[in-house]
């Protein structure tokens, strides 16, 4: 995906100067918002920075006062989304301490994403995994994020007898992240809405109890 830059700050960034964005403000959070709505809308390569600024109400060049491209923009929005989730996780986990009630406000934090920011849930089900270079960062910085602490939860209940031991944290930490990214997909593509809080309880008992009769 090759950035957009219009006039001297194109010949700055193809010279490779150092880009020095402006401070974030109102602006800024308007052109993340207008950036995942458009793009979610229109798709990435149909999303020129100009409708993004114009959904934000800002002229073309203000964008490149805070981005250096319109790739810059997207892995922003994507960086500040699950930074969000991870510190409501960190903030929660303050209060509960039952490993089995942190793995299901994870689960329902991750399920409550693709309800309240659609367009974000239909950015990363859909235009994220067109591109290889975009999957391979959200992996590295977001999805590694993730399973590491799914891991450390569950080798806490490993430890205080709570889960089996004869189990890999990792494979239970895929697991959990590839039901619940598949429900967000089926969301997405079928318009369908979920309860979070009761589908959470749902995915957690079938990961720790499985489908056999009680």
């Amino acid at each position: 995906m090759k950035p957009e830059a219009p006039g001297a700050i194109a010949a700055a960034v193809d010279a490779g100067e150092v880009f020095s964005p402006v401070p974030p403000g109102e602006k800024y959070q308007r052109i993340l918002d207008a950036a995942v709505e458009v793009i979610a809308e229109k798709g990435y390569f149909n999303a020129p920075v100009s409708a993004i600024a114009a959904r934000a109400g800002v002229a073309d060049g203000t964008v490149y006062l805070y981005f250096k491209s319109k790739d810059d923009v997207l892995r922003t929005a994507i960086d500040r989304n699950f930074d969000r989730f991870h510190r409501q996780v960190i903030e929660r986990f303050q209060e509960v301490h039952d490993p089995r009630e942190q793995l299901e406000y994870i689960a329902q934090v991750h399920l409550e994403s693709g309800s309240v920011n659609r367009a974000m849930a239909i950015v990363m089900q859909t235009e994220v995994r067109q591109s290889a270079q975009f999957i391979a960062e959200f992996s590295h910085h977001h999805l590694v994020k993730y399973i590491q602490v799914v891991r450390e939860v569950i080798r806490r209940g490993q430890q205080q007898g709570i889960f089996r031991q004869d189990i890999s944290d990792g494979v239970v930490a895929h697991c959990m992240f590839g039901a619940i990214d598949e429900l967000l997909s089926s969301a997405v593509f079928t318009g369908r809405s979920y309860d979070a809080k009761a589908t959470a309880k749902q995915v957690l008992d079938v990961l720790l109890n499985g489908i056999n009769r009680a």
